[in-house]
């Protein structure tokens, strides 16, 4: 599947926000915790300024979009051996669903991992997105642990990078 990534601009960040938007609404429709903050000019200005946000074309329309940190502390603590590259903030159209595009960016993710001499992909999503888990463990990912954070219980996962 041809994708095209980009980092986020200021000029572009109202789609980044649009698809973050539209995949939590529906995950809460499901009974899944989305997201609990807004993504308004507070939260993605300084990640743009730090280029760590994407925004996934597909032809000419913007369909996913993800961040990448190179450290996680927070989540991860004493696990964090600056070996990993972390996807957070992993969001497709729901439109597009189903049509590789989620596959695509994470093994572009992964390339991005092993440019960057990393071991391992890292995540972390909500113990109770099920189907997000079964989603990931589809996609290669184990999960390694879990940990009460801002109010929710997170499943961490990884992959190794080959």
């Amino acid at each position: 599947m041809e994708i095209e990534l980009q980092p986020l601009y200021v000029e572009t960040r109202r789609h980044f926000a649009a698809i973050l938007e539209e995949a939590s609404a529906w995950q809460k429709e499901r009974g899944s915790e989305g997201w609990n903050y807004p993504f308004d000019d507070a939260w993605l200005l300084p990640r743009i300024e730090r280029r760590e946000l994407f925004l996934v074309s597909f032809g000419t329309e913007p369909v996913a979009a993800f961040r990448i940190l190179l450290e996680d502390r927070p989540y991860w603590g004493e696990r964090e051996m600056g070996d990993s590259i972390y996807l957070h903030t992993f969001a497709v159209r729901r439109a597009k669903a189903g049509l590789g595009i989620g596959e695509a960016v994470i093994e572009r993710v992964v390339a991005m991992g092993r440019e960057r001499g990393r071991a391992k992909v890292r995540l972390d999503c909500s113990l109770s997105s099920f189907r997000l888990i079964a989603y990931y463990e589809r996609n290669g990912f184990v999960s390694v642990g879990n940990i009460f954070i801002n109010g929710k219980m997170m499943n961490l996962m990884e992959r190794l990078i080959s």
